[in-house]
């Protein structure tokens, strides 16, 4: 069995060095503590194929490191990306189970490029975003933020999912993710869809997600001009938090990241870390062997100062 990594403070050293948080304590009543994580919980193939994802088909390894990180950072908002949710045993009931009373839960749909929905092979449920929350939820919201296809030949869907709260009543939570293909013309629109869709009433903006785009990207900038991107300031900035196996050589590039509404000229984040013990780092060929970590994606953590 392939045991959870260590978390990144209590160890010696990992493959990509990244600065440690500090254990945290409780979280205060208005401090928002994030997680953000692209699980890869559908994407199929085996070893050494472009769809290759570790654990895929055993979501309940996923759920538990989902759950892992709660605990070690006291977290109290969760945004996921390409999870399963809706059936019994889908990685979002899971979830619910693992976290316990307390929290409250949202997801969106999100269509493949072939226009279904369905969790593929032995998963069950539908795939799309997720979120949960410690807190009750007082209003979800579902934007539909890529431009269709003018070729009709996708049919794929990428949605903004946003909630309100009863204890940040001031903040929209929203999560997304925005196409791969960096040659896809409608990304820039995308992208600006979603600001749309985050901005609206004036209330303040916490949007996590996988962007699929790099820091200083121009078509990230209507995000990056307007909020405070978590891992953009510190002693450690845009901290790796993807690996992609191609053409034989490891890639390693920031494509997540956790936004929220600037408060003048004092950082919001009073910390970040992109969680990389738990990003598969292996070499993708048939005959790699076990992966070292449970996604392609790295979770990225950020804490938000209360008011």
């Amino acid at each position: 069995m392939f045991e959870r990594a260590k978390p990144l403070w209590a160890a010696a050293a990992v493959v990509l060095a990244i600065p440690l948080l500090a254990l945290p304590a409780a979280a205060a009543a208005s401090e928002l503590r994030v997680i953000s994580w692209n699980i890869c919980g559908e994407a199929g193939g085996k070893r050494g194929d472009a769809g290759y994802c570790a654990y895929r088909n055993e979501p309940d390894k996923k759920v538990e490191q989902i759950a892992g990180l709660v605990s070690e950072h006291r977290a109290n908002v969760v945004l996921l990306q390409e999870v399963c949710g809706v059936a019994a045993d889908s990685h979002m009931e899971m979830l619910k189970a693992a976290l316990g009373p307390g929290w409250s839960f949202a997801r969106a749909d999100g269509a493949r490029p072939d226009g279904r929905v369905d969790c593929r092979g032995s998963l069950s449920g539908n795939l799309g975003l997720g979120i949960a929350v410690k807190s009750r939820i007082t209003g979800t919201k579902v934007t539909q933020t890529l431009p269709p296809d003018t070729t009709g030949k996708s049919k794929q869907t990428l949605p903004t999912l946003c909630v309100r709260t009863a204890d940040w009543t001031g903040t929209r939570i929203c999560t997304t993710h925005v196409l791969a293909d960096p040659a896809d013309p409608r990304r820039p629109q995308q992208i600006r869809n979603i600001k749309t869709a985050v901005s609206a009433d004036g209330l303040d903006v916490m949007l996590g997600g996988d962007f699929n785009l790099f820091p200083g990207s121009t078509e990230l900038r209507p995000l990056s001009s307007a909020y405070e991107e978590c891992d953009a300031g510190g002693a450690k900035r845009n901290e790796v938090t993807h690996h992609a196996w191609t053409n034989g050589k490891h890639v390693y590039r920031k494509r997540d990241h956790i936004f929220a509404t600037k408060t003048g000229t004092t950082r919001l984040f009073t910390a970040c870390d992109a969680d990389q013990s738990l990003m598969d780092r292996t070499a993708n060929e048939p005959d790699s062997g076990p992966p070292n970590g449970y996604s392609d994606h790295a979770p990225l953590i950020g804490y938000l100062r209360g008011a």
